[in-house]
């Protein structure tokens, strides 16, 4: 598999961690994909008509940086919700990473700009350096991790 099709396949298992975490918090109507007209951009969940979400992360390791804790992922993620926001300033934009932003970093400010001119109503952290107790456990994301690669018959 190449580096490109393992980032791809990473960010669509965490868009699967994401759609969990979304039922475990009760949405049952939860629409994937979703363009949103006159803005050119479409978010990756819309749950029960509430909250508009984009998914940004997959998995740690072999250098990778998933998450907030890399810049572009933190820039195309309020790119995307400054556009729609522009459009349908009323929705309930929520961003989920996989990892958090660097204490002090350029992601870490622009996510704290984000959310205090309203482009982003609430950031959530799945996975990297958050509490278990807070979220998913990490536990719970191996084995969501896991039991999609034996789905799909690769068993590492």
């Amino acid at each position: 598999m190449t580096f490109q099709g393992e980032s791809k396949r990473s960010g669509d298992i965490f868009e699967s961690i994401v759609k969990y975490d979304l039922r475990n918090r009760g949405f049952r109507m939860i629409a994937e994909n979703v363009l949103m007209p006159g803005t050119g951009c479409e978010v990756d969940f819309v749950a029960d008509g509430m909250e508009y979400v984009e998914a940004k992360g997959g998995k740690d390791g072999n250098g990778k940086r998933p998450g907030a804790k890399r810049t572009d992922n933190v820039k195309k993620a309020i790119a995307n919700a400054a556009l729609i926001k522009c459009r349908y300033p009323d929705i309930y934009y929520v961003v989920y990473f996989s990892a958090e932003p660097d204490p002090g970093s350029y992601s870490e400010q622009m996510i704290n700009t984000a959310i205090d001119f309203k482009l982003i109503n609430e950031v959530r952290y799945i996975g990297g350096n958050i509490n278990p107790s807070d979220q998913i456990s990490l536990f719970e994301i191996d084995d969501i991790y896991m039991d999609m690669e034996r789905e799909d018959g690769k068993t590492d």
